[in-house]
């Protein structure tokens, strides 16, 4: 089941509403997890602001061309449910960095676009600001501060992301690990074709992530 940015989610949001424990911390990345990147990118395309631009007045010049663009309309309706009933037990860790390398040139910029982009996506107005963190390209440091302050508080966290890179950096760290594939890809294929990724549960949407945390609560009672 995916999410989209339309009025059309009344199932998804009753469908494993209240089904997630308070007892369960969630690490969320923030693209394509969160915010629907890719219909910013189109956005920008079309008033010709190139997917390199990193400038803080980008956000300006896209609602300057149209008044009626929201930025917090992009946040997935389900990762919106999840967030404003669970955000004190959130934590973002969002990477700067482009997958399009050829756009990496200014770290300093990519941080303050990135730092700003959460902002006016709404969503720290139900999260702590000191459970955000915005990194360059390595998560590494990141996901082990977290998952150490967590440990230390007892607390059961999991942790949720788009890239595979990211998916297996967080088990590496102890992290239990959930790749949100938005997309449908189904598992990624090696270079040799073979499927990858099949030790990680897979899911489509913040429901479904509800319902895969309902399952793994449920073996534990």
């Amino acid at each position: 089941m995916s999410e989209t940015n339309n009025n059309n989610t009344q199932s998804e949001h009753q469908v494993g509403s209240h089904l997630v424990s308070t007892g369960m911390k969630y690490i969320l990345d923030f693209d394509k997890v969160i915010f629907n990147t890719p219909v910013l990118k189109q956005k920008m395309a079309e008033l010709g602001i190139g997917e390199d631009e990193r400038g803080l007045d980008v956000f300006d010049r896209i609602t300057e061309a149209d008044p009626t663009f929201d930025f917090k309309d992009l946040v997935f309706p389900g990762a919106l449910e999840l967030i404003q009933e669970y955000g004190q037990d959130c934590f973002i860790v969002s990477s700067a960095s482009s997958e399009t390398v050829e756009n990496n040139t200014d770290l300093e910029a990519q941080l303050a676009f990135q730092r700003e982009k959460i902002m006016r996506s709404g969503v720290m107005e139900y999260i702590d600001e000191k459970a955000l963190r915005v990194v360059g390209v390595e998560k590494n440091e990141a996901l082990a501060e977290v998952r150490d302050v967590l440990k230390a508080q007892g607390e059961t966290f999991v942790f949720v992301d788009d890239r595979e890179r990211y998916i297996r950096e967080a088990r590496e760290l102890g992290i239990p690990a959930v790749w949100m594939d938005r997309e449908q890809a189904g598992y990624l294929k090696g270079p040799e074709g073979v499927p990858t990724m099949l030790e990680f549960p897979r899911v489509g949407s913040f429901a479904e992530l509800r319902e895969l945390i309902q399952s793994w609560n449920q073996k534990e009672e």
